[in-house]
């Protein structure tokens, strides 16, 4: 019970600052709205709240391999926005959709989420499947479901994932 009151302890604080950070003054006002609007968001998502098995440990390992994920995640996008920029500019529109099957290299529910998203977030490709075994990607071209089977994300989150540990 105690590890989940701090875990809903540190998702208000994270909401409440991500808030201020967005906020476009900082004031009385804007710190008490943020309050409750975090507030309101931990209570409406309480059941949400990982259990143990799911839980990151924080370590400087982790902190780390966050880091490392967070900018290979970036430098993924620009390089996936400069080809799908390529091929959409191109006279001959050279596409070649296509479905790509993948094993799921993650354990953890969240980070397997968090990897479909991310693969969703570079352009030319589209998560439309996830399970415990498979990843199934839309591809927009040869080269994009080639990149999307062995790529820097997919590394990036097997050092994060084994960071955690």
């Amino acid at each position: 019970m105690k590890n989940k009151r701090n875990a809903l302890i540190l998702m208000h604080l994270l909401l409440l600052v991500f808030w201020l950070i967005i906020a476009s003054r900082i004031n009385v006002f804007e710190v008490i709205v943020g309050f409750f609007a975090s507030s309101l968001i931990v209570v409406y998502n309480y059941d949400l709240i990982f259990e143990k098995k799911d839980a990151t440990r924080i370590t400087l390992r982790s902190i780390g391999a966050l880091f490392m994920l967070f900018f290979v995640l970036v430098f993924e996008i620009i390089k996936a926005n400069i080809q799908v920029a390529k091929v959409v500019l191109s006279p001959r529109l050279p596409i070649e959709p296509q479905f790509v099957k993948m094993k799921q290299p993650l354990k953890k529910d969240v980070n397997r989420a968090l990897y479909g998203n991310a693969i969703t977030l570079t352009p030319g490709t589209l998560t439309v499947g996830l399970d415990e075994e498979w990843i199934i990607v839309h591809a927009l071209t040869n080269k994009a479901a080639d990149d999307v089977v062995e790529n820097r994300i997919k590394r990036a989150f097997m050092a994060f994932e084994g960071a955690e540990e």
